[in-house]
């Protein structure tokens, strides 16, 4: 929804009018938005099988406001401010507890300034190498995109007994993804598109002992018969000034193609150094997707697998297929069916051998 400024205008004014002032827009363009994400999953951990009613973690539910405006000739200004509110996320609900008390989260709280030089954002928001690997021009990306474990990561292994494998450990901290720093307090310059190339370098503090993150991107979009993306990003966390403690660092990236007869392929990649802060141990992540689009339909077929990312040996795969119907921009209806296995070596002398899991979810997406 877009306002202008003689509605802005009125608005404010007639909601903020104290002692005879009034606040007025001038050349500003505000857009409120959101979306809303439910689904239906069911999850099957060899043992237990359960139907919950979920935020779909892909993309979850969450509302914001965002305005700009022309400051002089030659730069722009703009301001972010977003939040989420997710009632039991696909990504975090278990067996044990299948609903949560919801509680806002934030997301963006972020200004720009924007010319020919470039943009330069500062606040709260996505770090420079953000989803550099998650890049998808499936249409599908809402269904089975390239982190696995938004749909049942809280579920944890157990044996054909039911009980925790040896070691522990759930879906989503086997197979985190790797997907660099998301979105922390920063400070970040993106260059202008040269040939359909872009750059993006920052530097931050993340939440939780004042970690500082230093990240940079480069991306590309261009046409190839068809549609073309690729991205390799950069990042390291400075978790702690102790010699007993390792920078953590990741370097990846990601490439997609939608061909104009709709097939798409799509691939990811990151290595992450230092998983834990106190060994220096590496964790590979790889995902690839095959899919075709045709009309308002999309459908895709999935592979990932992760190794060393919980503990050292470990190696959990993936396997999926997702399928969304997109009649109308702001609207969409999706389904996938997942398949996760772990296989990891022995602890503590003893073999582990968990079940599978299995996650099939149902669900819709509306924005607006």
């Amino acid at each position: 929804m877009r306002l202008h400024k003689t509605q802005i205008a009125a608005a404010v004014g007639a909601a903020l009018l104290v002692g005879g002032t009034a606040v007025q827009a001038q050349n500003l363009t505000v857009q409120l938005y959101g979306q809303v994400n439910r689904a239906m999953m069911n999850v099957d951990d060899g043992t237990n099988n359960k139907w919950f009613f979920v935020d779909g973690q892909p993309s979850a539910t969450r509302f914001g406001i965002m305005g700009s405006a022309q400051v002089m000739p030659g730069l722009r200004a703009g301001a972010r401010f977003e939040t989420e509110l997710k009632s039991n996320a696909s990504d975090v609900v278990t067996f044990a507890t299948p609903s949560n008390t919801p509680a806002f989260a934030e997301r963006w709280a972020d200004i720009s300034l924007e010319g020919s030089w470039g943009r330069v954002n500062l606040g709260q928001g996505s770090g420079a190498a953000d989803d550099a690997s998650t890049l998808d021009l499936s249409g599908t990306g809402i269904a089975n995109g390239n982190c696995p474990s938004d749909w049942g990561g809280g579920i944890a292994w157990v044996t054909g007994a039911g009980v925790a494998i040896a070691g522990g450990g759930t879906v989503g901290n086997t197979f985190a993804c790797n997907d660099f720093e998301s979105r922390y307090d920063r400070v970040m310059y993106t260059t202008p598109t040269f040939g359909g190339f872009r750059a993006q370098a920052g530097i931050g503090q993340k939440s939780g002992g004042g970690q500082e993150s230093t990240e940079g991107s480069l991306w590309y979009s261009g046409k190839l018969a068809g549609d073309f993306q690729a991205a390799i990003g950069y990042s390291n966390v400075n978790v702690s000034t102790s010699p007993i403690t390792f920078d953590k660092e990741t370097i990846g990236g990601s490439v997609s193609w939608l061909h104009t007869s709709g097939f798409n392929v799509t691939f990811s990649y990151t290595v992450v150094d230092s998983i834990s802060a106190t060994v220096s141990r590496e964790s590979t992540f790889m995902w690839g997707k095959l899919g075709y689009k045709f009309g308002q339909h999309a459908i895709g077929v999935d592979y990932g697998i992760q190794e060393d990312n919980f503990l050292a040996g470990d190696e959990a795969t993936s396997y999926g297929v997702g399928y969304v119907w997109n009649p109308i921009r702001w609207f969409e209806l999706y389904a996938q069916y997942r398949i996760f296995q772990l296989d990891r070596g022995p602890v503590s002398g003893s073999a582990v051998s968990p079940e599978d899991v299995t996650v099939a979810s149902i669900g819709t997406r509306i924005r607006f």
